[in-house]
């Protein structure tokens, strides 16, 4: 299990993501039996009371149904962690694959060629994020190409088809 803390924590009460390894398809089939772990401390201040906080329902692509993630809760800061599974960034329905895989045949097509399970405009929308990212954190000088930058965006610790921030 690798577990990652995404944002940094600023105030009281925050919400942090941790990322573990898990099979999406097991969680699918288990719903709240999934067999969540507990963080041993809080990231935020290092406390170990740490507590269950209820589940937040979250819909993936190729899932008819929202998926189950573990909420805790520290007692002492009120911070916040929702469990998530490894590969998927915060508020995206598609793992980070699909979206890299996406936006590089779009690089290599020079269009947009029919993909079923995501619309020409979902796709656009990564791509024009990405523009917009790489002109915005990278540096308008920037050289290289859309995959180079998508992987620099990446190193900076942002997610390259973000819109905001």
């Amino acid at each position: 299990m690798t577990e990652e803390k995404s944002p940094q924590p600023r105030a009281e009460g925050d919400l942090l993501s941790l990322f573990l390894m898990v099979c999406i398809k097991q969680l699918f089939e288990l719903g709240k039996r999934y067999p969540f772990p507990r963080p041993p401390t809080c990231l935020r201040c290092g406390s170990t009371r740490i507590w269950g906080h209820g589940f937040k329902d979250k819909f993936y692509d190729g899932y008819s149904s929202a998926l189950p993630l573990k909420r805790y809760i520290c007692a002492d800061c009120e911070c916040v962690y929702t469990l998530r599974p490894f590969g998927y960034w915060p508020r995206y329905q598609a793992s980070a694959t699909v979206i890299l895989s996406a936006v590089c045949k779009r690089i290599r097509d020079g269009i947009w060629r029919n993909n079923a399970p995501l619309s020409r405009q979902r796709r656009q929308h990564w791509l024009r994020a990405l523009t917009r990212n790489i002109k915005a954190h990278v540096g308008m000088d920037f050289e290289g190409d859309y995959l180079e930058g998508f992987y620099e965006l990446l190193q900076r610790g942002r997610i390259p088809v973000a819109r905001a921030g």
